[in-house]
């Protein structure tokens, strides 16, 4: 070999070992796992550091043939709420004719919010793969605030004010470093299913399909005789009740939306999922078993069986019946399922449209009258749950009006579980995902108190959750889980129609009151700063063994982002947000064209209403918050290759009947 020969050589050797170290990630990404843990993101401490999200941590993935490599991790912003982005700015709120709304009064105060507006709470995110093609469907959950039209007064809260979206980006991927970026953004069309009503967490279906939650359910009680102001905005019919103006049993849907290789979309409502304050549908292996998360206070757990796979359209609604067995450490549970009833959606969008109204379906007696005699209030009986916006959380006696069951499970779903004695007492129920290998259920319970805690059931009718423990510490939340099983019957002794049907609920995960001692840092803490607290968003990696965890916590003032592995039992901060902000999106990726990912968001960062109670506990805490980016921000953690698992690590991925 000449000289030149060898220079070349030693040249083409190195450039080989730099490219090499520098897409190591997709060099291992066919190589299986035996194991994946993470280092640890420290807790901020300057103010920099408060105001900015960020990570400093590393997987580190021990292979199959013996190598352990360790991997940092990068959190990246695909875009922010108000980005210009081709021909469309990300988070823009439309009418049903795809108008960008100029102007929004609030509610009936009068008051009047200048536009336009550009949501700054991004949520559920789908990353999903069609043909070559690459697309994010992600959530707008809701603006947080705008100036009003009179500019000599205040920002006005915009919550539930406004219709909202979901945003289709479509993405590029780096074929090299698997580094994302956006084409091409727009508004899915929603003006098909009559609008978007506060959607929340979501995620992608085993059909590859994006299904999400929408939550806060109008109270139908309520707006019988109130306007739905904000769907009226969407639909054009300002001040009008329905049926000529927005029909509340529209909104608290579970919503689907399918993407071709295209994009184009298609978007339903599943009625027969029935209607709560839907956080999502976590959907099983099965592709017809789902759980909802029923966000508030004095909610219930609910359970669908499909009639089919892969087809949400038809099914049989069933809510939980707890039988508490252990009262400490969170409480242990056995469940029962409640059947509420079967339906199409085709059923439940009849009665919509024929423009039933809560007054058909129950008759309501005054808590005076009842109790002054109650011989005379044959068939009513006393219901305490969240009743949805615009109402509150009050004991109600009803009274099932003839021939209205089917009505009252699928359209005042949680006022009927109620009714045939389900468990109502959950607070603030969040997220669910799964292990389909263990066969295990998660549950993000973010604040644990009132009718949760023993001692504390005031009017309400039942006590079946009667936790003990210190308060402040069960404040800070629990993610439960259950064991799925199937060949269950339900508590009328009728057989189920799923192999994953959960029967029971213990504490997973639990949150705790900041020590006395833990000075260093979490200074404005209420919550272990070291601990999760309050989880919200959870997401489940089969290939990772790890548990997702996001928070949203007013007890924390930058929320964290945990991995909690399933073996270790060992829960790591991987990333920190700005002050105020959720982590929501949460998606986990293992493998995306030999990648893998985890889709999480920036919501309703350095909100006025999410940092009220620092306002006197933060120094200069105008200065503060005006150093946070306060627009919402969809992004991912990256760095990682496909995370492939061992073949005999892949057991109990699917359930038949």
């Amino acid at each position: 070999m000449g000289l030149i020969s060898s220079i070349l050589m030693q040249r083409k050797l190195i450039v080989s070992a730099v490219l090499s170290a520098l897409y190591t990630p997709l060099v291992m990404a066919d190589v299986p796992v035996l194991s994946v843990e993470f280092t640890e993101t420290r807790a901020p401490v300057s103010v920099a550091q408060q105001q900015r999200a960020y990570t400093e941590s590393s997987t580190i993935v021990t292979y199959a043939d013996g190598r352990k490599v360790t991997y940092p991790l990068t959190y990246s912003v695909l875009y922010s709420s108000g980005d210009q982005i081709g021909n469309w700015k990300a988070g823009t709120i439309v009418d049903k004719n795809g108008n960008v709304l100029q102007t929004a009064r609030i509610g009936e105060t009068g008051a009047t919010a200048q536009g336009p507006f550009h949501a700054h709470s991004p949520d559920a995110n789908s990353l999903m793969q069609q043909g070559g093609n690459i697309f994010l469907i992600t959530h707008l959950e809701y603006d947080t605030e705008a100036p009003n039209v009179d500019p000599g007064k205040p920002m006005l809260n915009m919550y539930d004010a406004l219709p909202m979206i979901m945003n289709l980006a479509s993405i590029k991927q780096d074929h090299r470093t698997g580094r994302l970026s956006v084409l091409n953004l727009q508004n899915v069309d929603m003006s098909g299913v009559e609008g978007l009503w506060t959607p929340c967490a979501g995620e992608l279906t085993p059909w590859n399909t994006h299904i999400g939650g929408e939550e806060y359910e109008p109270d139908a009680r309520v707006f019988e005789n109130k306007p739905l102001t904000a769907m009226n905005l969407y639909r054009d019919t300002p001040g009008q009740l329905s049926p000529k103006g927005a029909n509340p049993y529209r909104y608290g849907m579970i919503t689907e939306v399918s993407v071709n290789s295209s994009g184009k979309t298609e978007v339903a409502k599943h009625y027969a999922m029935g209607r709560l304050s839907n956080e999502l549908a976590h959907v099983m292996p099965d592709s017809r078993t789902a759980y909802k998360g029923d966000d508030g206070n004095d909610v219930v757990l609910t359970m669908f069986v499909a009639d089919k796979p892969s087809d949400l359209t038809s099914g049989s609604l069933y809510a939980a019946k707890l039988q508490q067995t252990d009262v400490t450490n969170g409480g242990r549970f056995g469940i029962k399922w409640i059947k509420l009833g079967h339906a199409t959606n085709s059923e439940i969008d009849a009665l919509v449209a024929g423009g039933i109204k809560f007054s058909d379906i129950f008759e309501v007696a005054s808590k005076v009258g009842y109790r002054a005699n109650p011989a005379t209030h044959a068939g009513f009986k006393p219901v305490y749950t969240y009743t949805g916006t615009g109402g509150s959380t009050v004991l109600e006696y009803l009274k099932l009006r003839d021939g209205m069951e089917k009505a009252a499970a699928f359209l005042e779903t949680r006022r009927f579980a109620a009714f045939l004695g389900a468990t109502t007492e959950f607070t603030k129920m969040e997220g669910a995902t799964s292990s389909n290998a263990n066969k295990k259920l998660y549950l993000a319970m973010s604040y644990v108190q009132q009718g949760m805690l023993a001692g504390q059931n005031g009017e309400r009718p039942q006590d079946d959750i009667r936790l003990a423990g210190d308060p402040k510490d069960l404040e800070c939340g629990i993610v439960y889980q259950s064991n799925l099983q199937g060949d269950q019957l339900d508590a009328s002794d009728n057989p189920i129609r799923s192999q994953w049907v959960a029967t029971d609920l213990q504490a997973l995960l639990m949150g705790a009151r900041k020590p006395a001692a833990q000075t260093a840092y979490g200074r404005y803490d209420k919550c272990d700063t070291d601990k999760m607290a309050n989880p919200d968003n959870i997401k489940y990696s089969e290939a990772m063994r790890t548990l997702f965890i996001g928070e949203d916590s007013s007890n924390h003032l930058n929320n964290s982002l945990w991995a909690y592995n399933v073996d270790s039992k060992k829960a790591v901060r991987i990333a920190t947000n700005r002050a105020g902000a959720e982590w929501t999106g949460l998606q986990a990726v293992d493998n995306l064209n030999g990648f893998a990912y985890l889709m999480s968001n920036i919501q309703h960062p350095g909100a006025a209403a999410d940092l009220r109670g620092y306002q006197r506990k933060i120094p200069g805490f105008d200065a503060f918050r005006a150093g946070i980016d306060q627009r919402g921000a969809v992004g991912y953690i990256g760095g990682l290759p496909a995370i492939k698992r061992l073949k005999e690590e892949a057991r109990n991925e699917r359930g038949e009947d």
